[in-house]
């Protein structure tokens, strides 16, 4: 793939012209008013933007508040075959090839295009995200050169790995392991939910005891149910029998009454006088010297009418004697007639149970069996998937041994070397090279892909470091048929002059001859201080390959010709 000319509906865009071969330099003469190549500034980053807007990406917030009814085209060509694509910057309009065509088929055709061969047995790879490390249009793409900003770890290492030529079916089937066993662990903490869990959790009990104790209840619960027999009016024999109960009590109460007056009567009867008849004669004789003879005369009178009351005492208490006797009879032969009566109802009950216990039982049983149930559902996924888990890791065990072995054929030498000899060109006797070794940690990583150029730390080398390895990926990348390579003018702007020479030098010398597209924007001050550094030949050729010059003094100057943002 490479690019033939990006343009617009719009008199006043500047037509960028892209060179066929070798280098194509846009350069930019920012205003001090702008941020430099920003896409606020003249125009150099948002020229890559723009392209990449061409080829299906996510629409620019910027672009489609600034510009909504604005076509741009792109012009490009793939395995020698011319294409188009006109899109607006809001997005609602877009052709292919001068025919109307969905952004989703458009990607799609892209995919399909040949521009990059895509596994399908790899996930994540289309023609979008691959093409990113052939134009870095984002501040955060040329931090690593390996993940840029818009991927995990993983689809970074996929990605770069694949444009290199490595295998990575071991990296997929790594994610794929950890993923099923996040999810694995995922659904086995979905039981936390489960109110019969969550409660028996909480309690401290361990579901494989209370599942054992739970088949011994419901086997004791079954056998109490089959022994079971009901009583349908159980509630109101044992209402009756229980009234007969207190009946029986009152009649108890009142026998005991009877009974202790009988013996109160009995003691009464027994009872003699205290005094004798010659004791009470000798008292009276002994008065006589007191009393006038005539207060003591009646003295037999006094005897006879004691004898009387005696008699009549005794009479009246054998006559309550026997009555209270006659009740007592009775009192026992009601006693008698309601104890039967009470004892034939609670025969009438034994063995037999009401039938709300009986409901009672019953709906423990379906309790404890609806728990059971739960518990060996739980039981049987934790075990079905402590298998599974196990088996995964023990298939990630022997895939750590196999990319270990692949990671130790080093299998990246010839982009080692290359990529070694290009950073040399820029920092002479500096340690560089490319590592793949293999990580055996618990993630989704199955290797370490390592780009290095000593001292990456310094904002300059690192940016050497991500220019090398796109260098790298355009002319000993595997998997794809992209012809061009895009480099914006912030890769550029912390590289110190002179390595910055070496690099177009060697663009200069490489890329014509091997048919490749380097297009590179950089502001005025980036481009004229390599002047020193190069031959007057080769000044020449970087002039020659300017193919626009954007200025930030005017509005018409700019790539869109008209202000646009700040």
């Amino acid at each position: 793939m490479k690019l033939i000319e990006l343009s617009s509906s719009q008199k006043s865009f500047k037509t960028i012209r892209f060179n066929p071969n070798g280098l194509t330099l846009i350069v930019g003469d920012s205003s001090p008013d702008h941020q430099e190549g920003s896409s606020n500034g003249v125009g150099k980053t948002l020229a890559l933007k723009l392209v990449h807007h061409c080829l299906g990406a996510t629409l620019d917030k910027k672009l489609k508040a600034g510009v909504p009814d604005w076509i741009f085209s792109l012009e490009f060509s793939i395995n020698g075959t011319d294409h188009i694509i006109e899109r607006s910057a809001d997005g609602k309009r877009l052709a292919l090839d001068e025919k109307t065509i969905a952004q989703k088929k458009l990607l799609e055709w892209l995919n399909a295009s040949g521009v990059f061969r895509l596994d399908p047995e790899l996930p994540g790879l289309t023609f979008r995200s691959l093409i990113t490390r052939f134009g870095r249009r984002h501040l955060k793409d040329c931090v690593d050169p390996i993940v840029t900003s818009m991927e995990s770890d993983f689809d970074g290492l996929l990605r770069s790995l694949y444009l290199l030529g490595g295998d990575c079916q071991l990296v997929a089937a790594k994610k794929l392991h950890k993923n099923r066993i996040d999810e694995l662990k995922k659904s086995l903490n979905n039981w936390d939910t489960d109110h019969i869990l969550r409660d028996m959790f909480r309690a401290g009990s361990q579901p494989k005891v209370r599942a054992e104790w739970l088949d011994k209840e419901i086997v004791r619960l079954k056998a109490d149910l089959s022994r079971f027999q009901v009583a349908e009016n159980y509630r109101g024999i044992e209402l009756e029998a229980g009234e007969l109960t207190s009946e029986l009590r009152e009649i108890e109460k009142q026998i005991s009454i009877i009974q202790f007056q009988v013996q109160g009567i009995n003691k009464s009867l027994q009872s003699q006088p205290d005094i004798k008849k010659d004791e009470l004669i000798e008292l009276y004789s002994g008065l006589q010297e007191v009393f006038r003879p005539e207060m003591l005369a009646h003295f037999d009178a006094v005897e006879t009418f004691h004898n009387t009351l005696a008699i009549n005492r005794k009479r009246r208490l054998e006559s309550d004697r026997t009555r209270l006797h006659a009740q007592m009879k009775e009192l026992e032969g009601n006693r008698k007639r309601v104890g039967e009566k009470r004892d034939q109802l609670l025969a009438n009950l034994h063995g037999k149970r009401a039938l709300d216990e009986y409901a009672s039982l019953a709906k423990q049983l379906a309790q404890y069996e609806s728990e059971r149930d739960r518990l060996g559902e739980y039981l049987e996924f934790a075990n079905n998937l402590q298998k599974q888990m196990q088996s995964i890791k023990e298939a990630m065990v022997a895939e750590d041994r196999e990319a270990a072995t692949y990671a130790d054929t080093t299998p990246l030498s010839q982009a080692d070397i290359y990529f070694s000899s290009i950073a040399e060109l820029l920092y002479p006797r500096t340690a560089a090279g490319i590592v793949l070794e293999s990580n055996t940690g618990y993630n989704q990583l199955r290797y370490n892909l390592s780009v290095q150029i000593e001292g990456d730390d310094s904002d300059g080398i690192n940016a050497a470091r991500v220019i090398c390895f796109d260098w790298e990926l355009l002319f000993n990348g595997a998997n794809h048929n992209c012809g061009f390579l895009w480099h914006d003018n912030r890769l550029f702007a912390h590289i110190d002059p002179k390595a910055r020479t070496a690099w177009f030098s060697n663009v200069l010398a490489t890329a014509a001859v091997n048919s490749k597209q380097y297009i590179a924007s950089l502001n005025t001050e980036n481009y004229e201080t390599m002047k020193e550094y190069l031959t007057e030949s080769q000044w020449s050729e970087l002039q020659d390959s300017v193919v626009i010059t954007l200025r930030g003094d005017r509005p018409e100057n700019k790539l869109l010709g008209v202000q646009f943002g700040r």
